[in-house]
């Protein structure tokens, strides 16, 4: 199927996302991903076609992209998709990913670094939608001083008293204290991990080093960034 870009916007200084109309309706889960081709000649050794969480939720109707880019080095892919002009087409395919909010009733610890935060978006956007009072501490870390998608979260949390947001800026970061801080009572949360490869693998341990059983732990790695 194809994607015809209908706007793009800049979320914060080095993140852009682009908004695509889907040539025919798509359904999908909040938190879950796409399979994406960008065919452009010069292709450097990272191919043509990407994955990226949709970062829309289903009741938006469209699929948003939500990517950061380098100034200094970005790959032909990223240079194409940032080149692309209103009316022009991306290709999708392969709609996947489990890492969805499948019961509203239980409590969860949303961990992001950085452009992680895609599928949180779309999970608390769906769940705002339908009315659901998700209970969440979101757990936002960042290198720089500025948040992707801060005004729309602010707005959430003062919608739903259960959305608890902590942003933290370098050189804070997500460690053993940050989380028993901010999470007091460890035993009931189901633990939601997105961000860069490295960041979720060293999350996902430190989790357990300090008694988070792995059936409540689920991660959401983004191959290519570097951790935050």
């Amino acid at each position: 199927m194809k994607l015809k870009l209908a706007a793009r916007k800049t979320e914060s200084p080095g993140v852009e996302s682009f908004i695509f109309k889907p040539e025919k309706p798509l359904v999908w889960k909040a938190g879950q991903f796409l399979h994406y081709v960008l065919n452009h000649s010069s292709t450097d050794d990272r191919g043509s076609d990407r994955w990226f969480t949709i970062a829309s939720a289903p009741c938006e109707k469209h699929v948003m992209i939500t990517t950061r880019f380098d100034s200094k080095r970005s790959s032909t892919f990223k240079k194409t998709l940032k080149a692309l002009k209103p009316g022009d087409t991306i290709e999708i395919s392969d709609l996947d990913g489990d890492f969805i909010v499948s019961d509203a009733r239980k409590e969860y610890v949303f961990i992001a670094g950085g452009i992680g935060i895609t599928p949180f978006r779309a999970i608390l956007k769906q769940a705002a939608h339908e009315g659901k009072l998700l209970r969440v501490t979101l757990l936002y870390a960042n290198r720089k001083s500025v948040a992707a998608y801060k005004k729309e979260f602010d707005a959430m949390a003062k919608q739903n008293p259960n959305l608890t947001i902590r942003y933290l800026f370098s050189p804070q970061r997500i460690d053993k204290e940050t989380v028993k801080e901010f999470v007091p009572d460890l035993k009931k949360p189901l633990f939601y991990v997105s961000g860069p490869e490295p960041m979720v693998e060293s999350i996902g341990q430190m989790l357990q080093e300090i008694g988070i059983p792995k059936n409540r732990i689920k991660q959401d790695w983004f191959p290519g960034y570097p951790a935050e």
